[in-house]
């Protein structure tokens, strides 16, 4: 009996073991996949603060983040069986950035969704907030490429080689005046110094034209009558922009919004108002439901996908409202 034991116990340890191994095995195995999981909610009311703002009474305005990192084996094998979480290539989801670039990517358009937020959300209070396209080209992402380790994001491109860059849009035409490997000057601003780079063209993955490698925006002056100042905490991506738009509306107004509820929502708001699709809505559900949100706003295009991960939660209570625009959403909530 005492031989038995001890038979049990040695195989009882050594599979310990050899499961100990394969999932470290498998933990540091990587795929060529990220995953994207349920992240955070914020508090509008402590992220953002319009001069001379009403304080926010009773209930909360929202937005909501979703968490993205590499997929490991492990991670990979889990999600697969794991409804709340959601696997994509990196190849669909980062283009051709590292994750790094990834990140600093999301971080500018973070900053633009601010601004952009800030003249929706005063014009909707019925201020003369607005946008002034300037001449120039707003370096906003730099991928793997020509330009990598010589643009940088927030760069101003005012000039590409002879000709200058009267708008962002322009950029790509320019380019196609050059052949692949010429070695063109580009003329950027950078912390309000002018700069001359020479960067070689190159083959870029899905571009027939030489390319350097860069997401661009337009570069825009925002007058805002109101001083607002917005923490975000680290968090990046464009999908806040709507409710940081309502939380300024909110603040200037006095409204009331939220009216003892927990709202929460997401969704980039273009400078016309329009609120567009953004990725990981499944996830950002499962985020709302657990902060105790008891409404949802999210744009149109996504709609469809949040009603089904709420349906296959088995969400009661939580109410999901599409919108298109920024209109919609303040009808929405007020109604």
């Amino acid at each position: 009996m005492a031989a038995q034991a001890r038979q049990w116990w040695k195989t009882t340890a050594w599979s310990l073991v050899l499961l100990v191994m394969a999932l470290t095995v498998l933990w540091v195995v990587p795929t060529p996949n990220i995953v994207i999981a349920p992240g955070i909610t914020g508090n509008l009311a402590a992220m953002v603060r319009v001069r001379g703002g009403h304080t926010p009474a009773r209930g909360k305005l929202m937005m909501v983040a979703v968490s993205i990192l590499s997929a490991n084996a492990l991670v990979y094998l889990y999600a697969r069986f794991d409804p709340a979480l959601q696997l994509l290539s990196k190849k669909s989801a980062l283009g051709n950035m590292t994750m790094k670039q990834y990140e600093q990517y999301n971080l500018a358009q973070m900053q633009l969704s601010q601004n952009t937020a800030e003249v929706v959300g005063e014009r909707l209070a019925g201020l003369p907030a607005h946008v002034s396209v300037l001449p120039g080209a707003v370096v906003a992402g730099v991928i793997k490429g020509p330009a990598d380790g010589k643009l940088q994001v927030g760069d101003v491109i005012v000039r590409i080689g002879p000709y200058p860059v009267t708008n962002y849009a322009k950029v790509r035409g320019i380019l196609h005046r050059f052949q692949f490997g010429d070695v063109v000057t580009f003329t950027v601003i950078r912390h309000g110094q002018t700069l001359s780079i020479p960067i070689r063209t190159g083959r870029i993955p899905g571009d027939p034209d030489p390319a350097v490698g860069v997401a661009l925006a337009p570069r825009v002056d925002y007058v805002i009558p109101r001083k607002v100042r917005i923490q975000s905490h680290g968090i990046g991506g464009p999908s806040a922009g709507m409710m940081f738009s309502l939380e300024i509306y909110d603040q200037i107004t006095g409204k009331n919004l939220a009216r003892g509820r927990r709202i929460a929502g997401t969704g980039e708001i273009m400078p016309s108002g329009a609120v567009t699709e953004i990725g990981g809505v499944g996830q950002k559900v499962i985020t709302v439901e657990k902060a105790g949100a008891h409404i949802f706003l999210c744009p149109v295009g996504n709609y469809l996908a949040a009603l089904a991960m709420k349906r296959r939660m088995g969400y009661k209570h939580l109410k999901i409202y599409p919108v298109a625009n920024i209109q919609q959403a303040l009808r929405d909530l007020q109604r």
